[in-house]
């Protein structure tokens, strides 16, 4: 087992190290929410919003980034920390429950490396569906796996609710009140939270399923979603060569003949996925359990095939080339990039910054400045989308509380602009005759995606 943490150390932590990590709208938004939490302390009950209007997520992901943001200062590569080391603890579970088949591929498969080196609120969902399966595989007490399930909530509620209309199948009738149980005491934040505001998720989730936008079942739908779960699975079980897509179907199948608990598990997903709202990020949670259904496949084949099987992932994972990402938009490099541009250039003069995004809201330049400002850099004088922006960061008036004041009013102006501009829903222009400038002094060139201006009040 510890050749293997220390493959899955070599293969991600450098990545993680070198600060190359997806950081925007999502990652913006809960690190701010975290930011707050360790500043002052005060509980949080739900966690992000769900693609469903009014519903929110548990808080488990925030609590779950807390101590690593309070180790790292707030750094944005907390996040990451926290997924490698969540990966580092389902190596040690499925090598220790499942077997050596099932850890080698959490530790090489390329799903695996994806998610340890990023962070997004879905992405635990992995580590509860390997829990599950743990849990199903020896007999864990029904409150334990309540407690699992529920745990889903706070992740992935979307894939959550479908393992809850088949968990109660796979156990006894007489252990259906330790489940039930265990799932109360998981929604506890959620059910404070419906108390004090008249049941306003409860309304929100009756809304959608009585008028809804995705209540229905198309032959396209169908395809799109089977499409996509079929390629998040194969990304988890075999290398990253697109010939290889069938033989995952083929394995996973096979598996599914040897283990139908499991099947049941991804099938009634996939199914429920076909009429309710979709996102790729929610087969995350399925991944463990084709891990689980292959290394089945792998001990029932003779076991010279096995271990090539395992062989191939290896070699894939020590090849895999990552793409140059310093200057895409998208990742932190470039934005701190832009943000480090901007504070030589200011050289100590205050100064107003004004973000361009197509998602509109700059969630990720509002974390960094605030994040750069604890670390002694001032802040700015304003720094928004737009010029008088209303509020609409819930945590940002308590963290600048805590921070020094900007001194005097801005003498410089920067607009940061995130391609492409051309959206019709936020058009580019229409945003420029915002910002009350006379002429633009500079232009820096981040990437092909990004630049920054400096231009006169």
């Amino acid at each position: 087992m510890i050749w293997l943490l220390a493959w899955a150390a070599f293969t991600r932590l450098p990545l993680i190290l070198s600060g190359i990590i997806p950081f925007s709208f999502d990652h913006g938004r809960d690190s701010l929410a975290v930011l707050h939490l360790i500043k002052t302390l005060n509980p949080v009950f739900l966690g992000p919003w769900t693609s469903i209007p009014g519903l929110f997520f548990g808080p488990g992901w925030y609590y779950l980034l807390a101590p690593a943001y309070w180790l790292t200062q707030g750094s944005p590569l907390a996040g990451p920390l926290t997924m490698f080391s969540l990966s580092l603890i389902g190596i040690i579970l499925a090598y220790k429950y499942l077997g050596v088949y099932e850890a080698i591929i959490l530790a090489t498969a390329p799903l695996w490396l994806q998610l340890a080196t990023g962070a997004a609120n879905p992405f635990p969902m992995t580590l509860v569906g390997l829990l599950l399966v743990i849990a199903l595989k020896k007999g864990w007490n029904s409150l334990w796996l309540g407690l699992i399930l529920g745990l889903g909530f706070h992740f992935s509620s979307a894939l959550a609710i479908l393992w809850l209309l088949v968990i109660p199948w796979l156990v006894k009738p007489k252990h259906w009140l330790k489940l039930l149980a265990g799932l109360f005491i998981t929604f506890i934040p959620q059910l404070l939270f419906e108390l004090k505001h008249n049941f306003s998720q409860t309304q929100a989730v009756i809304s959608y399923f009585t008028a809804g936008e995705s209540q229905s079942i198309t032959p396209g739908k169908i395809a799109i979603v089977t499409q996509s779960i079929i390629h998040e699975l194969n990304l988890a079980i075999l290398p990253d060569v697109p010939w290889l897509a069938g033989l995952g179907v083929l394995i996973i199948a096979a598996g599914m003949r040897l283990w139908p608990k499991i099947g049941a598990l991804i099938v009634i997903p996939l199914i429920g996925f076909w009429w309710l709202h979709y996102n790729p990020w929610y087969a995350y949670g399925l991944a463990p359990l084709a891990v689980v259904l292959v290394g089945k496949v792998l001990r029932a084949l003779p076991r010279p095939i096995a271990w090539i099987y395992c062989l191939l992932l290896l070699i894939g994972s020590a090849f895999r080339k990552n793409p140059d990402l310093l200057t895409y938009k998208a990742f932190l490099p470039a934005k701190l990039t832009a943000i480090n541009y901007i504070y030589n250039q200011s050289g100590g003069q205050p100064f107003a910054s004004y973000h361009y995004l197509p998602e509109i809201y700059d969630y990720a330049y509002q974390y960094l400045y605030i994040w750069q400002a604890f670390r002694g850099r001032p802040l700015p004088v304003e720094f928004s989308y737009q010029p008088n922006a209303p509020a609409y960061i819930n945590e940002k008036a308590d963290l600048l509380s805590r921070l020094p004041s900007p001194a005097g009013p801005a003498q410089m102006i920067f607009l940061i602009i995130e391609k492409p501009d051309n959206v019709w829903h936020y058009p580019f222009d229409s945003w420029l005759k915002l910002i009350n400038f006379s002429e633009v002094v500079d232009k820096k060139i981040i990437g092909p995606e990004l630049e920054v201006w400096q231009v006169t009040p």
